[in-house]
């Protein structure tokens, strides 16, 4: 960045890939400074609250399960695809009239020009980018993963108050019996907003931080698109590069959404639960559980964004205003 000040196309080249990193290692620290609270929130997972009660239940979280699956594997073949696309494109360039260059632009105390000092620089930036890369889904998906239980859980618990007119038969119409089943779900509620907390609290600097740096990344990626041809390598490079950092925030503000919504839903999902037929304990303990559901839950990032799909288009639309900007300046630079 130092030694491409004031140029505006090798700034913007070198920034994306330097805040990549630096946000990397924001992630890193938070992981391995808070490890023990990290292995306590994987182990909160196993609460009795959170078990599956019956086969429908189940169901629903197999398919979180199969679905988080789907989404770490394409995570990982999209980060695999821009580390070999970065690797090949130097030596497929053909308009480079000075030679095969490095896949990434930067400054050594040495001579990289030289043989064999050129092949082990190329072969680190690779190696490095990879595994930069499969360390950052990681964290990512993780996170993700996180915020699915919620979504999960939540929706377990909208399906147990659906189902509580169901179930009163299994009881006999015992209404103590009903009411112990609106408590059980009651304290079901409590630990899934406990464990949100928990999320919040713990990964709240890596969502600030990654939201943050987000805005800048897509906006210098998007610019870097716009100076490369279209048919070409480096494009399909930059454009699959692009495509891992709006996935890699648009899972999170998606899940976050979907807590939301779900949890929305709880209010109508005990109204549903036929409540008419059953004791006065039982409508009032339901009334005060409908008066709390009325705050839906929510995800926050460094105690200021909501993770949700409004705060993605936000960041989508800071983006494209500052690309806008800069397109302009350059624009204006070349005439």
């Amino acid at each position: 960045m130092v030694v491409a000040f004031g140029d505006m196309e090798a700034m913007t080249a070198a920034s994306f890939v330097l805040l990549t990193n630096l946000v990397h290692l924001v992630k890193l620290y938070c992981f391995i400074f808070q490890r023990t609270k990290v292995q306590n929130l994987i182990n909160s997972i196993n609460r009795e609250e959170f078990k599956p009660k019956n086969s429908d239940d189940c169901n629903i979280l197999l398919k979180d399960i199969n679905r988080s699956k789907r989404i770490t594997k394409s995570f990982w073949l999209m980060c695999f695809m821009v580390c070999l696309l970065f690797a090949i494109f130097p030596l497929l360039d053909k308009s480079q009239s000075e030679g095969i260059r490095l896949p990434l632009g930067g400054w050594y105390p040495f001579n990289t020009n030289e043989s064999p000092v050129f092949q082990i620089v190329y072969v680190y930036q690779i190696l490095a980018t990879y595994v930069n890369g499969i360390r950052n889904i990681s964290i990512d998906t993780f996170i993700s993963g996180v915020i699915m239980v919620i979504s999960g859980q939540l929706s377990l618990l909208n399906n147990e108050f659906q189902t509580i007119n169901a179930k009163q038969q299994d009881f006999g119409h015992n209404q103590v019996e009903i009411r112990k089943l609106l408590l059980r779900n009651v304290l079901h509620y409590k630990s899934i907003i406990t464990f949100t907390d928990d999320v919040t609290t713990l990964f709240s600097t890596c969502l600030i931080s990654q939201f943050v740096v987000s805005v800048v990344i897509i906006c210098m990626t998007m610019f870097q698109l716009s100076l490369v041809p279209v048919l070409s390598l480096q494009f399909l490079s930059m454009a699959m590069y692009q495509a891992c950092m709006l996935l890699e925030i648009f899972l999170w503000c998606y899940y976050g959404n979907e807590v939301i919504l779900k949890s929305t839903n709880l209010t109508m999902s005990a109204y549903r639960c036929g409540w008419v037929e059953f004791s006065k304990e039982f409508k009032q303990d339901l009334l005060f559980f409908m008066t709390r559901t009325q705050f839906p839950l929510k995800l926050y990032a460094g105690g200021y964004f909501t993770l949700s799909l409004d705060t993605f288009m936000a960041i989508l639309k800071s983006s494209w205003s500052y690309f806008a900007m800069l397109n302009t300046v350059h624009s204006k630079e070349i005439v």
